[in-house]
């Protein structure tokens, strides 16, 4: 699957996704086989690349893109 925003990885998008689905960073960590180090960097990345001001922001603009996209 193509992330939809092309600034961000595949991973990164996934950890948003499931960050709205309301898991946390070890639950997110833990299904993508990686550290939740990982996650963390994942999710603060793509926050920086959204150049959104929270990661609550970050998890909105990827949900509304994934919307556009249908």
């Amino acid at each position: 699957m193509t992330p939809l925003s092309p600034c961000l990885t595949h991973r990164e998008e996934q950890v948003l996704l499931l960050i709205g689905d309301g898991r946390g960073l070890r639950e997110i960590a833990t299904s993508l086989g990686v550290s939740w180090r990982v996650a963390r960097r994942d999710r603060d990345r793509a926050r920086v690349k959204l150049e959104a001001a929270t990661t609550t922001h970050a998890v909105a603009i990827v949900v509304r893109l994934r919307q556009s996209a249908r």
